[in-house]
């Protein structure tokens, strides 16, 4: 398994990702700023999601008036976030020049394509997008890494979309996520990193949204191959 250039194995060391996200409000200057920074602390992975608006939301679809009061809907604030193929292109070439590798979540089909596109080798599953079997069935494809967040899902689903991806696509890495931002140090559960990896015979990882390192220490110690932090 790889992520970019980086090999995953039993004696491999572990993978830490960084978080953006939607961290750079639609600025391409400030994902610069944060590539800059992020590359002199060591972190392996730089981590950004793609969306597409028309793809995502609709304008009737109301925002969460607590996080911000910019914008009217989530349609308009998805259009923010936005980049272009030839600035996503930028950004991973950009990052290859820092020594990191460059991964993003897509949140639709058509992100996926453009990232395939501009060479992406690994894919990354967000917590909502778990239960996108599309999506899944279209990234299992490539035979390629996958991460999954298991930040919405409970051990049902897990099965279930296991059965559903094994049979097509065996390079997968479960992370385990709670979906809750920051999320309490009691409730990351970093031990269930370790039932994971009993349970399924998996590279196991966590995507900790606590905010704090003593989760991902705790993780490593674990045996996580992966840790992503927000």
């Amino acid at each position: 398994m790889k992520i970019g250039n980086l090999k995953i194995s039993e004696n491999s060391k572990p993978i830490i990702i960084a978080e953006i996200a939607q961290s750079h409000c639609g600025s391409y200057k400030k994902i610069i700023r944060y590539i800059d920074k992020l590359s002199l602390t060591g972190v392996d992975v730089i981590k950004f999601q793609t969306h597409y608006t028309i793809e995502e939301s609709t304008l009737d679809e109301p925002f969460r008036k607590k996080i911000s009061k910019k914008y009217k809907n989530r349609f308009e604030y998805w259009k923010k976030m936005e980049f272009s193929e030839k600035e996503w292109k930028k950004i991973k070439k950009y990052c290859e020049k820092k020594n990191v590798v460059f991964l993003s979540s897509p949140f639709s089909i058509k992100a996926a394509k453009m990232l395939k596109r501009i060479g992406m080798n690994a894919w990354k599953i967000g917590s909502g997008e778990f239960f996108s079997k599309n999506l899944i069935k279209y990234i299992s494809k490539f035979q390629q890494t996958m991460l999954l967040s298991t930040g919405l899902a409970n051990y049902n689903d897990i099965n279930k979309t296991l059965r559903f991806l094994k049979p097509k696509n065996k390079k997968i890495i479960l992370l385990q996520c709670t979906s809750e931002y920051p999320s309490k140090i009691s409730r990351v559960g970093v031990n269930i990193v370790k039932e994971f990896q009993e349970k399924y015979n998996l590279f196991v990882g966590l995507s900790d949204h606590s905010g704090s390192v003593i989760p991902s220490i705790n993780a490593l110690n674990l045996g996580a191959k992966v840790v992503e932090v927000h």
